[in-house]
Order: structure tokens, then C-alpha cells, then sequence
């Protein structure tokens, strides 16, 4: 569907994820000023039977009503267009930039509790509007949560209810069933994979959340070393993979109860407790705290005396409508008789006597043969493998896979080159016809040391509107 223009007036040109219920594309509104980026879901009926449509064509006016009230809402999407086209339904909505909490929730890393009580009390409070119009949201996870790039403040997208509209089947008789469940296992409670969904179904989803950011862990089932359950209780099982204080595991623990009756009911009563716990400090915590802080505030002020952080530079590129900082005790290189490669270099390499460490900016004219993001992913990695049969390649592509605000592909490998062993990471995107990626080049052992600086420079590149 890349480049066709659906309603009349939205041009599809991205696709951002594709699933059991639908697909998620990024188009342009050529029809307001500016032509601004829009989400439009596509979401396929299971069945093309006349009466299943109907029933389906009543489910999405109402769906549809909510999401316009939601909407109306700072931190959730507004509601731009929903409309049929062949049988199909589609929901415009409006596009957040920033990026999504899978970003924030790495795999076996242990976020602080400070920054988990935060999460509880920014999703809780968004929550709270969505259980007020006795809806649920039916699918919270990660993925679902986006962190806004202006205020970084939290909105909830992809409301699972929508999707109903696809599970629906009507039989001979004229009798609805539901051939599937929404929700994702891991976040998904028992009550809810049994068709009983309830507020607190959505209280158990973001309870899990924060046991994910404490211990590192991913909930779904089907991972190995995933969060056990007790053999009797059916409860998650999680205090002993973290340290956390006694009542915020309380309040968790109560948002995860295996039984439902014994969870808070709505996100109200959740955001109470949360907020509970700063409502009467103890003098003896702060003044403990404070000692803390001036002792982190000593040592932070030593480490920048020791190791004080680069400044950065800007290389644009007008010709190929790029722009990128980069340490101003590295340099910049461009690729003879090209605008399309540049390399940047610490100023004291020596590349006769050391390893390779670089940053390197590329772009590729895709055309006559235009490819979509995902499309092109996998011809790079065809090429590495090409230039190495036995290559490990890792694909990090996660939906908040960002590059110069386009949705973006990750990679990474090792490879070798004569005594050095190197490693690699590559991010591109696909942007009017053309790739530009980004690749960070540096010795194995060395690689973390300079990965702060070449993010830095991956999150300022920017490619000039077209």
C-alpha cells in the first residue's frame, strides 16, 4: 500500500507494525496544511460475510464515538477520520512523535524505583480519564505506551476495543462470537484471556509493567526465564529478582493479583496509593536522601573534572539535505567525488597504527525500485551476509527504532579486519526514495566506551524536509 492514498486525501508511505488484528501505517494528510504525519490502522474483518460486516460496521461507529471523546484527551491520540473503503476499516489518528516504553524497558536492566514509581503515577493518571468513561484499554503494554518527544509526557495509543471490530463472527443463525482475544500474553490477566474483561484487567497490565522495569524480566510466557508464578497462588513471583521497598511492592503486588476482586477496581484507586507514598515524608528519609544527593552531586562534579564531556560540532551537507553533530575533536570526511558518504574520525587516529573507530553517514538512491523500510532492512542484511556466509547478525529494530523522527531499522554484528576485531552497528531509514543510514564502527573491546558519543550523533541527525 507504500504511495496509495486512501479517503481521499491520506497517503500511505510507512508501514509501523502489522499484526493479528490489522495494519499500522504512517501517511501523509494531504489535505490540511503542511500535509502533517497521521496513523492510519487498517483493520480487516476475519470474514467478508454481509452480516459480519454489519455487526462489525456497529462495532466500529461505536469504538469509534469513544476514541473521538477520548480523544479529546492531551496525552491520548486524537481521533482524525474513521471511514470504510472495499470492506476494510480505517481509523485516522493523529501521530506522536517520541517514542515508545519498549526503548526504556531493556531486557535485563533493573530501572530504579524512583523512576518506576514515576511510570505508575504518569500511565495511572492518563488511566484514570479512560476508566472514568468505563472503558478499557484492553492491551497496555510497552508498546502501547509512547513517550512524547516535546514534554516527554506519557500517551496511550492503540486501544485494543477497536480491534474487535476483526474477531468478530457471526454464524448461520445470526449468533456473535468472538474468534480470538484481544490482549497480549505476559500483560494479559486470566479473567481477560476468558472474555470476562474488567478496569482492573488494566491495572494487572500496568502492574506488570513496572515489575518488568524493576527486574529486567519480560513477561511473556513464552520467554525462557520468564516471571515464574506460584505453583498454588498463581501469583507472579518477582521480590526476590530486585530490591524494592516494602510498600511500593505492596501496591504492585495488589495490582497483580491473580484474582481480580483483590485488585484496586480502577485506575483512581491505583493512583491514590501511588501517591500515597510522598504524601507524609519522613524527615529522617529526606535528611538520609539529602546525604546521598550531596554525596552523588560531589562525585558527579569530580567526574566531570576528570572526564569532561566532548562538545559537539555541526557538519550540514546541502546538497543531500543533511545535518549531524559530531565531537569537535573529531573530524569529518567526505568520500571523493560524493556527497553521500561521509566519515567522521577522532583527530588523533592513526588508522596505519589502530583499530578502526568511526561514524559513518550514508545514503542510498533506491530508485527505479522504491523499498519499503522493512524491505531494505533485509537487503542490508543480505549484503552482510553476502560479504560474510557465517555473520551474526542481530536485528535490535524495535517499534521506537527512531532516526531523525522516521521509524527506523537497528543492527549490529561483529566482523574482522586483520587484527582487529570489530563491532558494528548500523541504523537507516527510507525517506523520499532514498536510505540514509548510519553506521557506528569501533573495536570490540572499545565499544561501549564511545557508544554515548555515537548516539549523540545518531540522535541528531536530521534529514532536510522534502
Amino acid at each position: 500500500m507504500i504511495g496509495q492514498i486512501i479517503g481521499g486525501r491520506y497517503q500511505i508511505f510507512q508501514l509501523l507494525g502489522k499484526g493479528g488484528f490489522g495494519i499500522t501505517f504512517l501517511a501523509i494528510d494531504k489535505g490540511r496544511p503542511g500535509n502533517p504525519h497521521c496513523v492510519v490502522k487498517l483493520l480487516k474483518p476475519m470474514s467478508n460475510d454481509p452480516r459480519t460486516l454489519e455487526v462489525g460496521e456497529r462495532l466500529f461507529q461505536r469504538e469509534a464515538e469513544k476514541l473521538e471523546i477520548l480523544g479529546n484527551h492531551d496525552q491520548i491520540p486524537r481521533l482524525l477520520a474513521h471511514f470504510q473503503e472495499n470492506q476494510e476499516f480505517y481509523l485516522v489518528q493523529e501521530y506522536i512523535e517520541g517514542h515508545d516504553l519498549s526503548r526504556e524497558l531493556v531486557a535485563a536492566t533493573q530501572l530504579s524505583e524512583a523512576y518506576v514509581t514515576k511510570l505508575l503515577h504518569d500511565i495511572l493518571e492518563v488511566l484514570v480519564l479512560v476508566h472514568q468513561q468505563n472503558l478499557v484499554h484492553r492491551d497496555l503494554k510497552p508498546s502501547n505506551i509512547r513517550r512524547r518527544k516535546s514534554d516527554q509526557k506519557i500517551v496511550l495509543i492503540d486501544f485494543g476495543a477497536v480491534k474487535e471490530i476483526t474477531i468478530q463472527i457471526v454464524n448461520p443463525q445470526g449468533q456473535t462470537r468472538v474468534a480470538t482475544q484481544i490482549g497480549t500474553p505476559g500483560y494479559m490477566p486470566v479473567e481477560q484471556a476468558m472474555g470476562q474483561t474488567t478496569l482492573s484487567s488494566d491495572i494487572y497490565a500496568v502492574g506488570v509493567i513496572a515489575i518488568q522495569a524493576l527486574t529486567g524480566i519480560n513477561p511473556n510466557p513464552h520467554n525462557a526465564g520468564g516471571l515464574p508464578t506460584h505453583p498454588q497462588t498463581k501469583e507472579i513471583v518477582w521480590r526476590d529478582r530486585t530490591q524494592v521497598s516494602r510498600k511500593l511492592a505492596n501496591i504492585i503486588d495488589k495490582m497483580v493479583r491473580h484474582n481480580s476482586n483483590q485488585r484496586y477496581q480502577s485506575a483512581t484507586k491505583a493512583l491514590q496509593a501511588i501517591e500515597a507514598l510522598s504524601a507524609k515524608p519522613n524527615w529522617k528519609v529526606w535528611l538520609g536522601m539529602g546525604v546521598v544527593a550531596i554525596t552523588a552531586l560531589i562525585l558527579w562534579m569530580l567526574y566531570q573534572v576528570f572526564n569532561p564531556k566532548p562538545t559537539f560540532s555541526t557538519y550540514q551537507e546541502n546538497n543531500s539535505g543533511i545535518t549531524i553533530k559530531y565531537p569537535s575533536n573529531w573530524r569529518p570526511i567526505k568520500e571523493a567525488f560524493s556527497d553521500e558518504v561521509i566519515l567522521f574520525l577522532p583527530k588523533n587516529q592513526k588508522q596505519a597504527n589502530s583499530c578502526i573507530l568511526e561514524v559513518t553517514t550514508n545514503i542510498n538512491d533506491l530508485s527505479p525500485h522504491l523499498l519499503s523500510l522493512e524491505e531494505y532492512k533485509n537487503t542490508v542484511i543480505q549484503k552482510i551476509k553476502n560479504n560474510n556466509p557465517e555473520q551474526q547478525i542481530t536485528d535490535d529494530t524495535q517499534p521506537s527504532t527512531i532516526l531523525s523522527n522516521f521509524h527506523a531499522y537497528k543492527l549490529s554484528y561483529t566482523r574482522q579486519d586483520g587484527q582487529c576485531q570489530l563491532k558494528v552497528m548500523e541504523i537507516g531509514t527510507v525517506r523520499h526514495g532514498k536510505a540514509y543510514f548510519i553506521t557506528y564502527t569501533a573495536e570490540k573491546k572499545e565499544y561501549n566506551k564511545y557508544l554515548e558519543i555515537a548516539q549523540t550523533m545518531i540522535d541528531s541527525f536530521a534529514i532536510k524536509p522534502q
